[in-house]
């Protein structure tokens, strides 16, 4: 099933589309569509940098021990270059921040009494430097007065940084979506919902809008990929995103990706589709080249890795 999705993803999108000739990563015994979890071969253009991009929710409910071999378990594989964290408004993740930064980790996120630091977004000092960082609230807050599964006000942060070997900008999106919001192909009837879906339409502007030679996204989206790619609910993820940025399931399908919480994809790497290459004859700076996720961490969400090729145009 998993197979077949693969092939409805990639060949489903006017933008993903099937593989022409021109793109050597497609041959006979890899039929265009077919899910490749092996890396996908280069396009013609010069290469800036392969970077490794991370999207984690570090489960603000895990015990300190945990929770900190986890974040130090990550930015300890030699193929992460950038995360975007969720669920960081925890009391652990100073420390995290501490512990990494002598890593050679920097982090950006936005610590106040009051303030959304629910998302950050930490890249390897050697690789980049920052630009800038800003918070956006898509939404406020929702108590045990409103609904049945209480929410923080919800939004993303927007990271640019400064690739130093070549002096070009990524930018990072990073976002978290309320949970408890589908019914399996579906948005629940539900506050929780509602409030997603004006997350969502607010966050399809952003990917057009923001600086960078390269635009990527990371996040919990709360909304099995299968489920919304299949059904394609009004006001979804598909819906109101795939004009605007791709993930790395609509290009690489699913194989080789396993889901968080035993069946659901609902971890998320993007790429702004103005800077999307897929095909040879595609300008845009960023082709993903193979994604995974990690296994062995004690947070409920699982770590999905994506590698992208950045190129210059």
């Amino acid at each position: 099933m998993i197979r077949r999705l693969a092939v409805l993803v990639v060949c489903g999108l006017a933008l993903a589309g099937c593989s022409d000739p021109a793109d050597s990563s497609t041959t006979d015994d890899d039929p265009a569509g077919e899910p490749r979890p092996r890396p996908v071969a280069a396009l013609p253009g010069r290469v800036v940098d392969t970077l490794g991009v991370a999207s984690f929710n570090v489960y603000r409910h895990l015990g300190r021990k945990d929770a900190m071999a986890d974040a130090l378990r990550l930015t300890s594989e030699d193929q992460v270059d950038v995360i975007g964290w969720q669920e960081t408004r925890a009391d652990y993740f100073p420390e995290v921040k501490q512990r990494i930064e002598r890593r050679g980790w920097d982090t950006w996120q936005l610590w106040e009494p009051d303030g959304p630091f629910w998302l950050a977004v930490s890249w390897r000092r050697d690789l980049f430097s920052l630009v800038d960082g800003s918070w956006n609230e898509a939404h406020g807050g929702g108590g045990p007065d409103r609904t049945d599964s209480p929410f923080p006000p919800r939004g993303w942060i927007v990271v640019t940084l400064r690739h130093r070997e070549s002096g070009r900008l990524l930018t990072v999106v990073d976002t978290h979506l309320n949970q408890a919001i589908e019914t399996g192909d579906q948005f629940q009837d539900t506050l929780n919902a509602d409030y997603a879906k004006e997350h969502l339409r607010l966050l399809a502007d952003v990917w057009d809008e923001v600086p960078g030679d390269l635009v990527v996204g990371t996040g919990d989206y709360n909304f099995d990929f299968r489920d919304d790619f299949a059904a394609r609910p009004e006001g979804g993820i598909w819906d109101t995103q795939h004009e605007h940025a791709n993930s790395s399931y609509q290009v690489l399908g699913l194989d080789g990706v396993e889901p968080s919480r035993s069946s659901r994809w609902i971890d998320y790497v993007f790429i702004a589709n103005q800077d999307l290459r897929v095909k040879a004859k595609d300008a845009g700076s960023g082709q993903f080249v193979q994604h995974q996720t990690l296994d062995g961490y004690e947070s409920d969400h699982r770590p999905l890795l994506a590698k992208i090729r950045w190129y210059d145009r």
